[in-house]
């Protein structure tokens, strides 16, 4: 395997990159381009899909020219879960603007919303909400007449971002995903492995405009370029990659701060459902219908609540947060609630709330305010799966919002719990490589893909932190009364 190397497409939501990774697994060239989500009204937000793979194509192209495409061993693709992408079987162009994990202007069907939400939430690990694909797809048929008429003619392909990338590189031979995507589409019976019937027609979605489920390690085919057939290994959810970078195995539990937020819990082969958070697949190696299961609590926002604030003209670069949260006084309090609020409490009516201005009050009381806001939300939804009996010992961290030691110490203070930072800032690519390295001769157990800094501890005690997690939900009791 000298000189030969592993390319991971990772696309994220706010950029895209393309890691060209070598038998040690060193990231030894890159490549990158922003991912421009449009927000044409509010509640809406949505991707131009052709765009999208241009820049994947462009980036992909840039890699081999640096390192050359008889170096390329394989590729890997990771992409965020739940935008969903509506193409022309045909022409292979989209036949919308794709709809993004964040668009929350799906209608819920009235035959699902009469569903018991347990059930729902037995059969797919997921609850019914306009930010799975079903209810998009649902929406897409009634709204957007190019979908419908694709779907009449028997030319409609309907997946998550990666299953949309990998027809591209692949001339249309290959329409796949794994399931730790299929299930982000509100249609994959979660412990069968395979789409559920009865929500297909629940939704309207016929089976053929879906992709064929695969193992996360498979053949996904090959990309064709310049006389270089280059395999395409693996296809996997962001958050299932960056915790295999993160190394955490059953019983252990990870923090993604990034532009969503996540804890995810890795439960084993044993498939836990607790009211109020998600079950998840993580990535699977083989076709024989095993896999580990992920308890998971998402915020729906982490760091786009940082943009919004800029949106809002209170600029805040991601290097000034610690600096701003020391300067800090008076911190407001804040529900950071952009898409109304994620695990356990899926409430999408609230909007974000501020409160406790004065005449003194600074950027820096904001900042540390949100701050503040987003540890105690993630807070909620730790000390929720302990009440239910799913606990952690120490958690460890990672996302490009983890840099922040106000976060991290904020987080710390409030769980009474070690934090393990985790310095690599590209788990998810990093995790799909070294998913993708068994199927081309290359040992990836020496990668140091987690390398682990200082570990963060409580700097407040049990009393001050329980004083400070009653005053929070004092806040949060005070928002929803008044929504």
């Amino acid at each position: 395997m000298n000189n030969k190397y592993i390319i991971a497409l990772d696309i994220g939501s706010s950029s895209s990159r393309a890691l060209a990774i070598d038998a040690q697994g060193k990231i030894i060239a890159r490549s990158s381009r922003p991912v421009e989500t449009l927000r044409p009204m509010e509640g809406q937000a949505e991707i131009d899909a052709d765009v999208l793979w241009q820049g994947q194509r462009n980036m992909l192209e840039e890699i081999a020219a640096q390192i050359g495409l008889e170096n390329i061993a394989s590729l890997a693709i990771t992409s965020q879960r739940s935008t969903v992408v509506f193409w022309d079987k045909l022409t292979g162009k989209p036949l919308s603007a794709a709809l993004s994990w964040q668009d929350g202007r799906a209608e819920i069907p009235a035959a699902a919303s009469q569903l018991d939400k347990e059930f729902i939430h037995r059969l797919t690990g997921l609850y019914v909400t306009p930010y799975y694909s079903a209810a998009k797809i649902h929406w897409a048929l009634q709204h957007i007449q190019p979908v419908a008429q694709a779907a009449q003619a028997g030319r409609l392909c309907v997946g998550p971002l990666a299953s949309y990338i990998l027809w591209q590189l692949t001339g249309g031979k290959v329409f796949a995903c794994d399931p730790t995507l299929a299930q982000r589409m509100l249609l994959f019976d979660i412990e069968k492995l395979d789409w559920s019937e009865e929500l297909l027609d629940i939704f309207n979605v016929r089976r053929e405009w879906l992709p064929q489920l695969k193992a996360t390690c498979d053949k996904y085919g090959t990309w064709e370029k310049d006389g270089h057939s280059i395999p395409i290994t693996v296809c996997v959810g962001d958050q299932q990659a960056a915790l295999c970078a993160l190394r955490v195995f059953n019983g252990e539990a990870c923090i993604n701060y990034g532009t969503g937020a996540f804890f995810m819990r890795n439960t084993g082969g044993k498939c836990h459902f607790l009211p109020g958070l998600l079950t998840s697949v993580a990535a699977s190696v083989s076709n024989d219908n095993r896999c580990e299961y992920l308890l998971e609590g998402p915020l729906n926002a982490c760091g786009t609540v940082f943009a919004w604030l800029g949106a809002l003209g209170i600029e805040v670069k991601q290097e000034e947060i610690d600096v701003l949260c020391e300067q800090a006084v008076a911190p407001i309090s804040f529900l950071p609630a952009l898409g109304g609020l994620g695990a356990p409490y899926w409430d999408f009516q609230i909007s974000p709330i501020m409160a406790g201005f004065s005449l003194h009050t600074t950027k820096a009381d904001i900042v540390l305010g949100t701050v503040h806001a987003l540890s105690y939300l993630m807070a909620d939804i730790v000390f929720y799966a302990e009440r239910c009996g799913i606990s952690c010992q120490e958690i460890r961290v990672a996302g490009g919002l983890s840099q922040s030691r106000a976060l991290l110490q904020s987080q710390a203070d409030i769980l009474q719990m070690s934090l393990i930072p985790c310095l690599e800032s590209e788990g998810s690519a990093l995790g799909a490589a070294l998913l993708a390295a068994p199927s081309v001769g290359i040992d990836a157990s020496g990668w140091n893909t987690l390398e682990i800094l200082n570990k963060i501890q409580p700097k407040i005690d049990a009393d001050c932190a329980e004083e400070r997690y009653q005053r929070w939900h004092q806040f949060l009791n005070w928002c929803k009364s008044g929504k």
